[in-house]
This record gives structure tokens, C-alpha cells and sequence, in this order.
């Protein structure tokens, strides 16, 4: 009779521990690792006094259709285009993190534009998305969008920016989004 229980007792921490495996490999996928609850209301700390946010949330069929809206996308990718020539030319390391020239020394550009979650806020002129795109493995920027009404299209507003030396625009991935304004 022992047996038969040590056998169910090993059965269940067997299935328990892949379970828990798993989970780490979905969050370490999703980008949601290191996430605390401390974090969750981070974003909404420095918020304009007109403004109101929504909690973060991984990217549905709203986000994508703001984040991937064509216009948005190729203004986007303009201004990674457009730090990288700064970095070039002022030494600013805004971008250095990205992989953008081949083994060859030709530029490539980015290839990989994957948005992962965002958050709202709502505004008196309209609502504010605040977004994390994955650009490439791990690494991520993070792009404000404004949307002046439903009907409305959506309008690339900027690019979260920190000093060179804590990464510029490049964002470890899942890094807590918050509110900026520039």
C-alpha cells in the first residue's frame, strides 16, 4: 500500500513541476517575467491631471489595429531610422542595442515588428495609446500613438527615449511601460 502511494505522490510532483515549467516558459515568452504588482500601477504615476489610464493589457484586436496600422508602422520605423542616423552622427546611442547593419556592414533595417501590450489614456482630445513593440529578440521600444475619436485614425506621437547609458529607446522586453510625454 505504501507504494501505491509514493507512486501517486511522485505521479503528482512530477505533473505539478512540468506544469510550473510551463507556466515560466508562457511568461518568459509573453514577455511578462519580472512583472510585479508594484508595477501595475507604475504607468499611471506621472499622468497628466486631465487623464485617466486602463490597466496594461497584452495587445487585442484594439491595439493591433492602432499599432499596426500602416501609418503608424512606417512612422515608427522611420524614427528608429532617423535615431540611428543621430546616433551616427552625434554619438548619441539611442538605438546601439539593435542589430541593424549586417555582417557586411550594410544596413538592414528592421525586420521583426511584434506589439506586445499597452495601455490607454484617456484624454480630453482623445485617447492615448502607450505601447511596447518587440523589434527584436528581447529588446523593445516603447511608442505613444494618439487616436482623437473612434472614427478617427490613429497618428504615431513618439518614442520613449531614457539617457544613452540606461539603453536610449531600447527596452528590455517586459520592462514596466509608464506615461511620457515628449
Amino acid at each position: 500500500m505504501q507504494s501505491v502511494v509514493d507512486v501517486a505522490k511522485s505521479a503528482t510532483n512530477t505533473v505539478v513541476s512540468g506544469a510550473t515549467n510551463l507556466a515560466n516558459t508562457a511568461v518568459s515568452y509573453t514577455g511578462l517575467g519580472g512583472h510585479s504588482h508594484a508595477e501595475e500601477h507604475l504607468h499611471k504615476s506621472t499622468l497628466p491631471p486631465d487623464s485617466t489610464a486602463s490597466e496594461v493589457k497584452k495587445v487585442d484586436s484594439e491595439g493591433l489595429a492602432v499599432f499596426e496600422d500602416e501609418g503608424v508602422r512606417h512612422e515608427v520605423l522611420v524614427k528608429i531610422n532617423k535615431l540611428a542616423h543621430e546616433d551616427i552622427k552625434h554619438g548619441l546611442k539611442e538605438v546601439a542595442s539593435l542589430d541593424l547593419v549586417g555582417p557586411d556592414g550594410i544596413k538592414k533595417g528592421i525586420s521583426y515588428y511584434h506589439p506586445l501590450r499597452y495601455f490607454t489614456v484617456d484624454r480630453p482630445l482623445g485617447v492615448d495609446y502607450i505601447g511596447e513593440i518587440e523589434i527584436e529578440e528581447g529588446k523593445s521600444i516603447h511608442v505613444r500613438v494618439h487616436k482623437a475619436g473612434s472614427g478617427n485614425t490613429p497618428l504615431f506621437h513618439s518614442i520613449d527615449t531614457r539617457p544613452s547609458e540606461e539603453g536610449g529607446a531600447v527596452f528590455k522586453t517586459g520592462e514596466p511601460l509608464g506615461w511620457f510625454d515628449y
